[in-house]
């Protein structure tokens, strides 16, 4: 990792930077190198001259990595020249431990307290402002595993959540009961974690924002998603069922939905490929075959499933398996 120094991790499955052993003028130069390159490429300045002690413990949890940083007094800023969006973008979620950081992004700032935490999106800028040393822990977020379960992603950005009372609370609980466990995760179980987490941050997320005039259409389009996230596995889900489960017409579903973008079944069939890309690389299911996988996610025609695939992803699913775990083989 660029200049970054390793550190001795604390776990089999963990890596670990630090500047420690550095000398005080080499240390704010390569925290900028270990923080661009661990998370994404940023700009970090300080008030103040003097060492720069900054440590980073970082896992992945299934498409989650988690950090553990501390570090001290400074202003990140990802700028519209650092950004190049490409696949594999991310949301951050950042949950500071100590007292005295900010996050700035889309005309909003959040002032975070000791267990609060907050969002922002990778592929705009933002700023965070630490004021003091501090200790954070930092999940990165596919826009793939979170951006679906969100009405509207760009309104949920630098917005504060409470760490202490309500949905915020059990959902920081989650976040940091995660960063501080011990035991690998097998990659079903961590996949199945991550995915519980995400729906727990989009809930959370969703009951910050000041709701406007919109807000009851907003809340019924988040029961739309949500219901039918539960139900991707069943090959007879349709618009009426979802629309009698969350309690409107099928007509009011399919103009909620058009109001966002896809429609209905092309929603459904994006979130049923995305899951099965997902399981086709999980290396605890390489002896699944790939009708199984299939049929795991909706698709009664393993046939119409790698047709599917292949339009969407220019690739056939055993190609993207191979890929996925190292292996040659036949397209």
């Amino acid at each position: 990792m660029g200049g970054g120094r390793a550190a001795a991790p604390e776990r089999p499955d963990e890596r670990a930077w630090t500047t420690a052993g550095l000398a005080a003028h080499e240390q704010l130069p390569v925290w900028r190198e270990v923080a661009s390159e661990a998370f994404v490429p940023v700009a970090i300045s300080r008030a103040a001259d003097g060492p720069f002690m900054s440590t980073v413990r970082a896992r992945e949890v299934g498409p989650l990595a988690v950090s553990q940083i501390a570090s001290q007094a400074q202003l990140v800023d990802r700028t519209p020249a650092g950004i190049q969006r490409r696949a594999g973008d991310v949301f951050f979620l950042n949950l500071p431990l100590t007292a005295g950081a900010s996050a700035t992004q889309d005309g909003r700032t959040a002032e975070l307290a000791a267990g609060d935490f907050v969002v922002v999106d990778s592929t705009r800028p933002f700023q965070l402002a630490f004021d003091r040393p501090f200790e954070q822990i930092s999940l990165a977020i596919p826009h793939e595993t979170l951006a679906p379960l969100l009405v509207a992603p760009a309104e949920v950005t630098a917005v504060r959540v409470r760490g202490d009372t309500g949905v915020g609370a059990v959902a920081a609980g989650a976040i940091t009961g995660l960063a501080r466990s011990s035991g690998a995760l097998d990659g079903r179980a961590a996949a199945a974690l991550a995915e519980r987490l995400a729906g727990l941050v989009a809930l959370a997320l969703a009951g910050v924002r000041t709701p406007p005039p919109s807000a009851g259409r907003a809340l019924i389009l988040q029961a739309v998603l949500d219901e039918v996230e539960r139900r991707l596995g069943d090959p007879d889900l349709s618009p009426a069922q979802v629309a009698e489960r969350v309690g409107i017409s099928t007509r009011y579903l399919h103009r909620l939905l058009s109001e966002r973008g896809p429609s209905f079944g092309r929603w459904v069939l994006v979130r049923r490929l995305e899951r099965a890309r997902r399981d086709l690389g999980d290396p605890l299911r390489a002896h699944w075959s790939i009708a199984d996988i299939a049929r795991e996610h909706g698709f009664r025609d393993p046939s119409h499933f790698a047709r599917a695939f292949r339009r969407h992803y220019g690739l056939t699913p055993r190609a993207a398996r191979a890929r996925a775990l190292g292996r040659r083989t036949a397209a």
